[in-house]
C-alpha cells in the first residue's frame, strides 16, 4: 500500500522571508531558506540529513547554521514524533529554482522527488546562492527506512508574473513558466531511518 505525504516546510536561507501562500504548483513549501554565495558560504554537493523539528532551533539561529552544527550529531528518532530531513542544493544562479514536487512511502521506502530548474534566458547574473529546504515527513511507525531524495534537471526560458525573480525584499516572485526535463543527469542522495 502506498502512502503519499503532504506535510512538508521547504527554507530557502536567512536572507528570505517566510512566503504565507506559496504558488501551488511549485510545490508547497511555507518557509524558504537561500544562502547566497557572498555570505561566505558555499555549496559544491549536494546534502541530505535528518534534523530534529525546526522548532528545536536555537532562537535567532537561521536552518543552515544549525544543521551545520547537528552534522555530526547522530538522531535518535522516536516513534510518535516528526521525522525531519534537510537538503541543500548545490550552488545556484539567482534565477534557478528548486521545489519538492513529491514525497511518496511505499512500505519501508521513502521516495523524495525535488525539480531543479535551471534558467537558460538572458540576463545579467547578480548572485549565486543554495537552498535549503527542510522536509517534514511526519510521524512514521517504528522500523528501519530507506530515504531516496532524487533531484531531477528541468531547464527555462521564462518566468510567470511580471519576469523578474525577486521582488525588492528579496523574495522569489518568479516561477518557472516553461520548464522542461532535460537529459542532464538525475541526482540521487540516500539516507537510512530507524525508528523505535
Amino acid at each position: 500500500m502506498k502512502t503519499y505525504l503532504s506535510a512538508l516546510l521547504l527554507t530557502f536561507a536567512p536572507f528570505l522571508r517566510a512566503i504565507d501562500s506559496p504558488t501551488p504548483d511549485h510545490g508547497v513549501q511555507a518557509v524558504r531558506e537561500m544562502v547566497r554565495g557572498d555570505s561566505g558560504k558555499w555549496n559544491d554537493s549536494p546534502i541530505l540529513q535528518v534534523i530534529p523539528p525546526p522548532t528545536n532551533r536555537p532562537p535567532g539561529m537561521n536552518l543552515d547554521t544549525w544543521a551545520d552544527t547537528l552534522r555530526e550529531i547522530p538522531m535518535k528518532l522516536q516513534t510518535g514524533k516528526d521525522v525531519w530531513l534537510l537538503f541543500r542544493s548545490r550552488q545556484l544562479d539567482d534565477n534557478d529554482r528548486v521545489w519538492v514536487e513529491s514525497i511518496q512511502r511505499s512500505g519501508e521506502n521513502i521516495t523524495v522527488r525535488m525539480h531543479e530548474a535551471v534558467w537558460q534566458g538572458n540576463y545579467f547574473k547578480t548572485f549565486t546562492y543554495y537552498a535549503v529546504l527542510g522536509v517534514n515527513l511526519g510521524r512514521i511507525p517504528a522500523g528501519n527506512y530507506s530515504v531516496a531524495w532524487i533531484v531531477e534537471p528541468f531547464t527555462f526560458t521564462k518566468l510567470n508574473g511580471d519576469g523578474r525573480p525577486f521582488r525588492r525584499d528579496g523574495t522569489p516572485q518568479g516561477w518557472p513558466k516553461d520548464a522542461t526535463p532535460t537529459h542532464a543527469e538525475t541526482v540521487k542522495l540516500q539516507t537510512k531511518l530507524s525508528i523505535q
